[in-house]
């Protein structure tokens, strides 16, 4: 099942993730196991080149860290829709974070976040927020989309102001293309090939 994410569909979702709230057995619980129920699944899908980007581009999947050390991952899975608007020179990302548990899994949180374009020509863009008063002074947050390759990453960068001395190093994100969704099948196999 493909969920292509719009804020109108959350309810249709929301039913979806009920129905996945079937008895998946947990061993003993631990601070690891609280967070996961083994019926979300990512299915990443291959990167594409974006085409027609000259006014226009929208890319959706999920965030996974860059990082390779198991601290940087992100807490909870979130997929995204970022939309750009050359002329309104914005890019919009929305996203659903998602919270899952034994038996359960939860909407923890429906968000939007504006980034202001900083170039965009035929190769590609970058977009931007925080770093000010006003959003995030202790990081700037730097969004890339390669319109070839189609690969689009964010990187939150410290400012080194003062009050923000916890920020101390850059961590980065990319756009896996894909969707999670929820296995309902009673065995929870239905990712796993079927034998003939």
């Amino acid at each position: 099942m493909i969920w292509d994410f719009d804020l109108k569909t959350s309810k249709h979702f929301l039913l979806i993730v009920a129905l996945a709230v079937s008895a998946s057995a947990q061993k003993s619980p631990s601070i690891s196991a609280f967070f996961n129920n083994d019926r979300l699944k990512a299915e990443p899908l291959q990167d594409h080149p974006i085409e027609f980007h000259d006014r226009f581009v929208i890319v959706t999947g999920y965030w996974v860290s860059e990082s390779k050390d198991p601290s940087k991952a992100l807490v909870f899975p979130m997929m995204v829709r970022i939309t750009c608007h050359r002329a309104e020179k914005v890019c919009r990302e929305a996203s659903v974070t998602l919270k899952p548990a034994p038996g359960v899994i939860l909407i923890q949180d429906m968000a939007e976040t504006e980034y202001d374009i900083t170039t965009w020509d035929e190769h590609g863009l970058t977009a931007s927020y925080g770093g000010d008063e006003v959003f995030d002074k202790c990081q700037s947050h730097v969004l890339s989309v390669g319109f070839e390759s189609g690969a689009t990453s964010v990187s939150d960068i410290p400012t080194h102001k003062k009050g923000c001395e916890e920020f101390k190093v850059t961590d980065s994100y990319r756009l896996v293309s894909g969707y999670y969704w929820v296995d309902t099948s009673p065995g929870n196999d239905m990712d796993k090939p079927r034998k003939k």
